[in-house]
């Protein structure tokens, strides 16, 4: 699949809120992460109006111009990093997961939800480390969650 990656802009909105509505709810449907506890118009506004204007956000298109993947760095944190559900397994994150840590070549850390064990072995599988575990306490959703880091080069 011929894949360019770039920087998100307002006009991408639209198509990045599709992305991860439907990459999120289908993660939902097997059990790998909870329910959002956001409405769809609470996500569009947030994506909208911070995700794309105030972080780091990134997209992978294909050559047809069908924005497949999102990547969103906060810092030295991977804040969010989808898939088109229908594309997994096809380095598509991998891709994105390279262009991360090319951009953050200090280091990175994540978090995600212990239930969410297609996650856990993508990233341990790049080279991510496991530093934390809770009870899932300080996350939205309730949930058990572990925080990832990368080892600096």
């Amino acid at each position: 699949m011929s894949l360019s990656i770039r920087p998100a802009a307002l006009p991408d909105a639209e198509p990045v809120v599709a992305l991860y509505l439907r990459a999120r709810k289908a993660a939902v449907r097997v059990g790998s992460i909870p329910p959002s506890v956001h409405s769809d118009d609470e996500v569009s506004h947030w994506i909208t109006h911070f995700v794309i204007p105030k972080l780091e956000p990134w997209v992978a298109e294909r050559s047809d111009g069908t924005i497949v993947g999102l990547l969103v760095l906060d810092d030295e944190w991977i804040d969010q990093l989808y898939v088109d559900p229908d594309l997994t397994g096809q380095g598509i994150g991998a891709r994105l997961l390279d262009l991360a840590k090319r951009e953050r070549p200090q280091g990175l850390r994540l978090w995600t939800f212990v239930s969410n064990s297609g996650a856990k072995r993508f990233y341990e599988r790049h080279g991510f480390v496991e530093i934390e575990r809770t009870n899932g306490s300080h996350n939205e959703e309730g949930a058990p969650d572990i925080q990832y880091a990368s080892i600096s080069a």
